[in-house]
């Protein structure tokens, strides 16, 4: 069992099994010391389709739910420990067949709003996690509704990614949706599945000699893409020496297309040859010029900071979905869904402000549009498409490259070191409950180095992997009673014949999100589909970013993507915005 350790065995407690955590790993434990940097939030609203099926929300069938999903998971039930300088996750055998304190809290909350209130009131607290507790439930009941609660799941990022949080969410609402458990392999074969990612890159070809002079060169060549990236802006905002010290006041805004409107956006996707994450950058910096240039018209913005703003680059990185690239029997066996933490990072840099033709009118002949110039005036429709594509180039130019792995690798030390470096000094800060001095606001232009616009990811359609209705019906390939493989089904036996004993629906999931606490600065903006509507999020630190210049810039996002992919643009671009 490749990377995990027998270190004890008795009759009484079970096995306990050790392993080295690996870079990313360790970097996200770095964030999670920061009062829970980086955790992931899992919102979910459900609703019984059967009044007598009441039983399935009961406190003793979720317990049943939880303990089912951490011997199926083992990470979700794991511990870290420090030995001689270096972090090891502990699976411990007993402690995933029993409940352990503080791994489920059951509440209520007076509406929906209330359930809202309460997910800030989780993040903006002390950090509910720690090495001992890597991840738990929050289960709301809304005094007046008896067939809704709200399910909130907390993880520490170093076990989990966007692609295990949906698969820790699928299995759970099946397990509790359903009266009987398919079968769970051994603790081995569990374990074997969740070494760490860089052990399942695919370096067999090569001698140890050669995979170290590749790891060397890689990490040459991300330290020359480093040097690359200088300059760029943001959002108006309020940042102070302090900043990187004070641990982040965790917010979040959301906004969402119709049916109709996410069908006409992922239809005009493809029929132009593109995605919407190849867009979503586009679609961010018009949405950002619309909102900088507001102001700049208004007069908050001076003339020396919006000619050094106009020549930016629009700086952006984003997560990476690594598992495609790793050993693929691996994946064969349902790596895919794997509940591990498998990702890289991804950098992208588009050209400067999108002025359009507004760069040769003078401020009285500008045409304005809810106080800014038209995106057709901004960045036309053929310029929108020529950005987008600049976008699938670097993504191209990045993954394809023959020391992509080693260069990734190279990114994660190198974030690893920022991190561990941040985290120490905020602990610094607040330790014996000292107050940090913010000193002076900094300006926000002149930056050395590299400002980042923001960061970001897109997950797609969640229905693919986390469809609506529980039990999932065996007809469903990602079901695990579907005799029909699937590459996201992590965790299953696949039985040979269809088991149709659970097949009429009992739980509806009514909403879905997935959030991340918010890092010193961050600004973090996603989109994902959900039950045929796209969802927009922006994840961002409230302690530099006003809740104002948030919602406006998600809102002219949102327009944004209504703009060029909710409709036809038949003409070379110039359609006048109907806004």
């Amino acid at each position: 069992m490749p990377g995990w350790t027998l270190v004890d065995s008795s009759s009484t407690e079970g096995r306990t099994f050790k392993r080295l955590l690996d870079v990313t790993e360790v970097g996200f434990v770095w964030d999670g010391a920061s009062n829970g940097t980086a955790d992931n939030l899992i919102q979910m609203q459900l609703r019984l389709l059967n009044k007598e099926d009441v039983y399935i929300f009961s406190d003793s069938n979720i317990t049943r739910t939880w303990l089912s999903v951490k011997k199926r998971y083992p990470l979700v039930g794991a511990r870290i420990e420090v030995e001689n300088g270096e972090p090891q996750f502990v699976v411990e055998e007993h402690r995933l067949g029993k409940l352990s304190p503080d791994e489920i809290f059951f509440g209520n909350a007076s509406s929906v709003e209330d359930a809202h209130r309460l997910v800030l009131e989780i993040l903006d607290g002390p950090r509910p996690l720690s090495n001992d507790l890597l991840a738990r439930i929050y289960i709301f009941r809304l005094t007046d509704r008896p067939d809704v609660i709200h399910f909130f799941p907390l993880i520490a990022h170093c076990v989990t990614d966007g692609a295990a949080n949906l698969t820790f969410v699928r299995c759970f609402l099946d397990t509790l949706s359903s009266r009987s458990e398919p079968p769970i392999s051994s603790l081995e074969k569990r374990l074997s599945m969740v070494i760490a990612s860089v052990d399942l890159e695919p370096r067999q070809p090569f001698s140890p000699a050669k995979q170290r002079w590749r790891r060397a060169i890689g990490y040459v060549l991300f330290q020359l893409m480093t040097a690359k990236r200088q300059g760029g802006h943001t959002l108006p905002c309020r940042l102070t020496h302090a900043t990187p010290r004070t641990t982040a006041r965790s917010r979040i805004a959301l906004a969402f297309l119709s049916q109709e409107q996410t069908s006409a956006v992922m239809t005009n996707c493809r029929l132009n040859n593109t995605t919407f994450g190849n867009a979503f950058l586009p679609l961010a910096q018009v949405a950002m010029t619309r909102v900088l240039y507001r102001r700049y018209l208004r007069g908050e913005i001076g003339e020396e900071e919006w000619e050094y703003r106009k020549k930016q680059p629009h700086i952006s990185g984003g997560l990476l979905n690594l598992r495609p690239y790793l050993d693929q029997r691996w994946l064969a066996k349902g790596g895919h869904g794997e509940f591990l933490l498998a990702i890289s990072f991804l950098f992208y840099q588009l050209p400067f402000m999108t002025l359009g033709m507004t760069t040769r009118q003078r401020r009285d002949e500008l045409v304005l549009c809810n106080g800014a110039p038209p995106f057709a005036h901004l960045l036309t429709f053929n310029r929108f498409l020529h950005r987008a594509n600049l976008v699938k180039q670097q993504i191209d130019k990045y993954l394809y490259h023959p020391l992509f792995l080693e260069i990734a690798g190279a990114a994660h030390l190198d974030r690893l070191e920022i991190t561990k470096f941040s985290a120490q000094e905020r602990m610094k800060s607040t330790k014996g409950g000292t107050t940090t001095d913010e000193g002076e606001v900094i300006a926000a232009v002149n930056f050395p180095g590299t400002t980042w616009a923001h960061w970001g990811s897109t997950i797609g359609n969640m229905n693919h992997l986390v469809p609506t209705e529980y039990p999932l019906r065996s007809s469903i390939p990602i079901s695990p009673r579907s005799s029909i493989p699937h590459p996201a089904k992590a965790g299953y036996v696949i039985p040979p014949i269809p088991d149709t004993s659970e097949d009429e629906p009992k739980v509806f999931v009514e909403h879905a999100g997935m959030h991340l606490h918010a890092r010193p600065r961050e600004l973090y903006l996603g989109a994902a589909t959900w039950d045929g509507q796209l969802q927009m999020s922006v994840c961002y630190d409230g302690n530099v970013y006003e809740e104002g210049i948030i919602r406006e810039w998600l809102d002219e996002f949102k327009d944004a993507a209504v703009w060029y992919l909710g409709q036809s643009h038949a003409d070379d671009g110039f359609v006048r915005a109907k806004m």
